[in-house]
C-alpha cells in the first residue's frame, strides 16, 4: 500500500537517491529542495509530497503555486513501481493541496519524447496546451506544456 505525506527535510537523502537514479528527472541539488521545503513568500507557495511503501520512498512530487496556477516542478516514481498507482496518488495529493490553496489550474512541462509520462498525464485529465522548443538540456529536447482546470466547470 502507498501512503502519501508531506515531504520533510529528513526525506532528502532518499529523494536525491531516487532522483539521481532516474535519468529523465530534473536534477536539483539539495539546496533547491531545501529552499522549496522552507520557502515562504507573498503569492507564492511551494509544496512537496512523498509516496511511501513500507519504509521505502517510492516517489515524490514538488510543486509551486503562484496565485491561481499550480505548476508541477518535478515528479519522480521509482521505475520498479511505475504503473501501480504511485504517480496517481501523488497527483491526487497535489490536486487537493492546490485546490485548498485556491489554485484554479494545474500545469507542467514534460519532455516531448517521454511518451509514457504524456500518456499518464492525459489519463489524469491534463491536456496538451502547447510546446517550448529546446526547453530541456542534456539532451536538448522540446517540452510539451500540459494543464487542466481544478474545477469541472471549465
Amino acid at each position: 500500500m502507498t501512503a502519501v505525506r508531506v515531504m520533510a527535510l529528513q526525506d532528502l537523502d532518499q529523494v536525491l537517491t531516487l532522483e539521481r537514479s532516474t535519468p529523465e528527472a530534473p536534477h536539483w541539488d539539495r539546496a533547491l529542495y531545501e529552499k522549496a521545503l522552507l520557502a515562504e513568500g507573498v503569492g507564492v507557495g511551494y509544496g512537496a509530497f512523498v509516496a511511501i511503501q513500507g519504509e521505502w520512498l517510492a516517489g515524490f512530487i514538488v510543486l509551486r503555486q503562484i496565485l491561481e496556477i499550480c505548476e508541477i516542478e518535478s515528479i519522480v516514481v521509482a521505475s520498479s513501481v511505475r504503473r501501480t498507482g504511485v504517480g496517481s496518488a501523488l497527483l491526487d495529493a497535489v490536486s487537493r493541496w492546490a485546490a485548498a490553496g485556491s489554485a484554479q489550474r494545474l500545469q507542467l512541462e514534460v519532455r516531448a519524447g517521454n511518451i509514457n509520462a504524456i500518456r499518464f498525464y492525459e489519463r489524469a485529465g491534463l491536456i496538451r496546451e502547447g510546446s517550448r522548443r529546446g526547453y530541456y538540456r542534456d539532451p536538448e529536447e522540446d517540452a510539451v506544456l500540459m494543464g487542466k482546470s481544478l474545477y469541472s466547470s471549465d
